[in-house]
């Protein structure tokens, strides 16, 4: 399946002032953009495994967003009205008038905002462990003293000096099975942990949406007026955004369909790309 996969191009947009990454492959199908998560994430990161694979079929789209990977890193807030803004700029940018939109974490949480507020835009939303699908965060009053705290950007520095630290989170956090996290994986993350800029738009977008009753942004309210075909996709054992999340915005999303990756937790596409990509063509080939 590896194999004869469609070439991975890079184009520069140029949004503003603001220049922005974008990977490219495939050059027939429907219109796919991937939209990576937070931390020090960018969509080679998230995307690296899958964007081949789903260029198969599709014409495939993963940004780096303002503040990640090779884009610019502007001086902003990063909030989630500010990714919106820029997901509609990259579109036009890519001269698309509609996509379908497959969004992890922070980038689900961007899809479902621009698909409320754009859905003329949208073809099919698919949402991997996104923010957004709650309304608060666990032990919500201590995440947000955290976020605002000098402990939040502290603990980017610590993670830069400990490569054994950047293995635990990984295991801990991002996958369900420890033998699916490379040694390359690792050097990696901990090798994007040491530049000036790590955490930098995270931080920012936690101070922004993270408030102290809870997210500024009132997505999971609003999952009911969303009418587009709409797939979840969640790890089962995802303590990030923890599954009962994801079911309950099945109930709530009318035109929904929920498949759960038995065993992964908030990295299903990292660590079983070939189940992800099939389960993702599927949907998206559905009449």
């Amino acid at each position: 399946m590896l194999e004869n996969l469609p070439e991975v191009k890079t184009v520069k947009l140029k949004l503003n002032d603001v220049k922005v990454n974008c990977y490219t492959a495939g050059e027939t199908g429907s219109p796919v953009i991937l939209l990576h998560g937070a931390g020090v994430d960018s969509a080679n990161v998230s995307w690296g495994e899958v964007l081949g694979l789903l260029a198969k079929k599709h014409r495939v789209f993963a940004p780096d967003l303002p503040g990640y990977g090779k884009s610019d890193k502007p001086n902003v807030e990063y909030s989630l009205r500010f990714y919106i803004d820029i997901l509609n700029q990259i579109m036009d940018s890519l001269h698309l008038e509609k996509a379908n939109l497959i969004g992890l974490s922070l980038g689900g949480g961007i899809s479902l905002g621009f698909t409320l507020q754009y859905p003329a835009r949208v073809e099919r939303l698919v949402l991997v462990g996104a923010w957004g699908l709650f309304s608060k965060l666990p032990y919500h009053l201590l995440s947000y003293w955290y976020t605002k705290s000098f402990l939040n950007e502290l603990s980017y520095k610590w993670a830069s000096k400990s490569r054994r630290f950047v293995k635990w989170t990984l295991i801990n956090s991002l996958f369900g099975n420890p033998n699916h996290v490379s040694e390359e994986l690792i050097d990696e993350i901990y090798a994007l942990l040491q530049s000036p800029h790590a955490g930098k738009a995270f931080m920012s977008f936690q101070r922004s949406e993270i408030t102290r009753t809870g997210l500024r942004t009132k997505l999971a309210e609003r999952l009911s007026e969303i009418k587009k075909r709409t797939l979840l996709v969640h790890g089962s054992k995802d303590t990030t955004v923890p599954i009962k999340h994801a079911l309950e915005a099945h109930k709530v999303i009318k035109n929904s369909e929920i498949y759960v990756m038995e065993g992964c937790k908030h990295w299903p596409q990292k660590e079983r790309p070939e189940e992800f990509t099939q389960v993702i063509t599927t949907f998206l080939a559905k009449e």
